[in-house]
């Protein structure tokens, strides 16, 4: 019983170390975020470019990139505060903490969703740059396609999963449903986020970088994709991250399906150690080939350290870690 109570003490402070690094990239995007949205309206270089086309692409323009993005990064700023007072009392009393969470859990789940909903006016805007014949202004011309891929397709689908999820999730926690209910969603909300937050939005932003870009220096298509650490990157997110969904779908099934059968907790642990793995792997990768100076792509736009919203995921190797090493002194 007190290796039960060890190990759910331990999972309990490393789970607050995983929402602790998530609050903090939530706190400094939200400064650096709203920081480059006031820079943004206020530019008078961008203002002049932009006014010059019609007055539909003036408003998409100013709200998807000003006012949309920083309604995002302020919601899930504020969620991610109550998530980690949520993992801190969890972390404290364990178990006996769920009644006094339930609420502001719930709470950051809807602010989340809020996040992802505030892509909208983004998504809109890409289809819409992409549609026109119209020459748009949009940070110096950006192709259209690079928009198409690395923005409206991904984005779209990023709401049209995700947001539900949560939602779902929240309205289970809020009536009160039954722990294999809860745990249900909760299952579903993860993989949904491995497979459409993670591995394809980022295999659709590999492919906006092989699309021809003038101010790429050469850094974009196939003579990028097929660099051997460009590949190896490559490699790395569209068949890795599938791999890591793929299997945390399989470990998750028994839950989904309200299976009472015991979680395989040697499998998440080992799910989530990669990747966290695979977010160590990029930060790595991004500083030893030089960054983006040496390589403006977007995908090394994407992948750095103070550009990666979803940076904060390299927590998991922690927490995987702990989960391995508490199961083999238990063997």
């Amino acid at each position: 019983m007190g290796e039960n109570r060890s190990f759910s003490g331990a999972v309990g402070f490393w789970i607050l170390v995983v929402v602790a690094v998530y609050l903090v990239y939530a706190l400094y995007f939200a400064v650096y975020g709203l920081t480059f949205s006031i820079d943004l309206i206020s530019n008078t270089y961008v203002y002049n470019l932009v006014t010059k086309n019609s007055w539909w692409w003036q408003i998409l323009y100013y709200g998807s990139e000003g006012v949309a993005g920083s309604v995002a990064i302020v919601l899930r700023a504020i969620a991610a505060c109550f998530a980690f007072y949520s993992a801190f009392l969890y972390w404290r009393r364990g178990n006996e903490a769920f009644p006094l969470i339930k609420q502001k859990a719930s709470t950051a789940l809807m602010l989340e969703a809020g996040f992802f909903l505030a892509l909208i006016p983004s998504i809109i805007a890409a289809f819409a740059y992409n549609s026109t014949t119209e020459h748009l202004f949009y940070f110096d011309h950006t192709p259209e396609l690079i928009l198409l891929y690395g923005t409206a397709v991904p984005c779209l689908a990023i709401v049209l999963v995700v947001p539900p999820l949560l939602l779902k999730l929240r309205a289970t926690i809020l009536r009160g449903g039954q722990k294999q209910e809860i745990a249900k969603w909760i299952s579903l909300t993860g993989v949904g986020y491995l497979f459409v937050v993670f591995w394809f939005n980022y295999s659709m932003l590999w492919m906006a970088n092989l699309v021809p870009y003038p101010r790429a220096q050469q850094q974009y298509g196939l003579d990028f994709l097929l660099q051997p650490v460009n590949l190896v990157s490559f490699i790395a997110t569209f068949v890795g991250l599938v791999v890591i969904a793929i299997s945390a779908l399989v470990i998750a099934l028994p839950t989904i399906k309200k299976n009472p059968k015991e979680l395989n907790y040697a499998g998440l642990g080992a799910v989530m150690t990669a990747f966290g793995g695979y977010f160590i792997f990029n930060t790595l990768f991004y500083y030893l080939t030089g960054g983006y100076e040496a390589h403006p792509s977007v995908w090394y736009e994407v992948i750095g350290p103070l550009h990666n919203p979803n940076l904060w995921c390299i927590g998991f190797f922690l927490l995987g870690l702990v989960i391995l090493i508490h199961l083999k002194k238990r063997a």
